[in-house]
């Protein structure tokens, strides 16, 4: 029977490690195409802000740069769906397409070097490249000699690069405008202030990314603990912050943990009924009489009694106590008989009967996967056996030969 038991035990684990894996392996793929789809968002939108800068800087641009400068910059779509920003990214394409388009036409020496350097890289421009362009654009205007801000350059990058961006990743927007406006101040003292500023940017975005990794883990975490049957809208909502989209707010925490601890109630429920079954049937199957018992036995608590035929008034009681989490065996007897040394001794052959059967039943439940540790065993004619109401005990079965009731005999007419 416990070979039986754990193959199929074995069984139904693996079938569920085998579910929770493929569900894993989609949802990482959802997790990466959003991702994807974010960055790629992030990417084309600092490209197209960074044109946009670059064009309204000419002055008076020609009429088809004018024309792109006045398209209004594609908005984020107010839907996390995958088809909305795979459009949105098409969009922002297309957008940067038209800048590029417009900038080419526009003439000049420096502002070949600028457009070659705002748009040198289809893929992310580097940092390097990036603050290039802002000092070619230094050259165009005046304020700083060249020397003083190819020197805030320098400095702009170095503070940067503590950022540790990762590959292909864009230059945040705000980061951007500060480094634009430390190259471009137009005097040394607003230079160091900007720069100043930067450093304490920079900062707040390292924090800032830290605590959304830390958030990113944690999503992940609940992600795996929630049930198949979990809400659409929690999972995600969980799935943006996994795939660093979002924050992990205090609401959506509660919520998942809420979750959480019901579906931990309901499996703790499901076991105890479960429980409580292989105790009724194992008892049966041991050849014991006993009363159905209520799944809910080891939440609710309460007191079942079963018995062998032919053991006249003699229960065994099975007390469960919910706070405690315990179980209690003992031998009670329905009262009636008279109280003599007779039933005394009676008393005591029944318990040492129970005593010597309850190994067996111990064994029963724990080959069937119900193990109930022994904390505490009394020796038959420690205690009194509980003398109880006849009412308060059930009718399993009808009283043995030796104890149910019998009419008086008849007498026989004489012939």
């Amino acid at each position: 029977m416990r070979g039986e038991y754990e193959d199929v035990l074995a069984r139904l684990q693996e079938r569920e490690r085998s579910v929770c894996a493929a569900r894993q392996g989609q949802r990482n793929a959802r997790l990466e195409r959003m991702a994807a789809l974010r960055h790629s968002a992030a990417r084309l939108a600092a490209r197209h802000a960074r044109l946009r800068w670059r064009a309204g800087a000419l002055g008076s641009p020609a009429p088809a740069l004018a024309r792109a400068l006045d398209a209004a910059p594609p908005a984020a779509p107010a839907s996390d769906g995958d088809a909305a920003w795979s459009e949105h990214v098409r969009n922002l394409e297309a957008a940067v397409r038209a800048l590029e388009t417009a900038l080419a036409e526009a003439g000049g020496t420096h502002g070949e070097r600028l457009r070659e350097a705002l748009a040198a890289s289809v893929a992310a421009p580097t940092l390097d490249e990036v603050l290039s362009a802002y000092v070619l654009q230094r050259q165009l205007q005046p304020g700083l000699p060249v020397a003083d801000a190819q020197r805030f350059r320098e400095t702009a990058q170095r503070v940067l690069a503590r950022l540790d961006l990762p590959e292909g990743a864009p230059l945040p927007a705000e980061l951007e405008a500060l480094a634009r406006a430390v190259v471009l101040a137009p005097t040394r003292e607003r230079a160091e202030a900007l720069a100043s500023e930067l450093r304490l940017a920079v900062q707040r975005q390292r924090e800032d990314r830290e605590a959304q990794q830390h958030d990113t883990a944690a999503a992940k975490a609940l992600l795996d603990e929630l049930p198949e049957d979990a809400p659409a809208a929690l999972v995600h909502a969980l799935e943006a912050v996994a795939a660093g989209v979002t924050r992990l707010d205090r609401e959506l925490r509660d919520a998942a943990l809420a979750l959480l601890e019901r579906a931990a109630a309901d499996r703790a429920l499901a076991a105890d009924g479960a429980a409580a079954l292989v105790l009724q049937e194992s008892l049966r199957d041991l050849g014991y009489e006993v009363e159905d018992i209520e799944s809910t036995l080891f939440v609710d608590g309460g007191a079942v009694h079963f018995r062998r035929a032919g053991w006249d008034r003699y229960f065994v009681r099975l007390r469960v106590d919910r706070n405690e989490r315990t179980v209690n065996f003992n031998v009670v007897r329905a009262r009636g008989a008279e109280e003599n040394a007779e039933r005394r001794r009676q008393d005591a052959l029944a318990e040492d009967r129970w005593c010597a059967e309850f190994p067996r039943l111990m064994q029963t439940l724990a080959s069937r996967g119900l193990t109930l540790d022994v904390t505490r065993r009394l020796e038959a004619g420690e205690i009194p056996v509980q003398v109880v109401d006849p009412a308060r005990l059930p009718v399993i079965a009808a009283l043995d030969d030796a104890t149910r009731p019998r009419a008086a005999p008849k007498a026989r007419e004489q012939p």
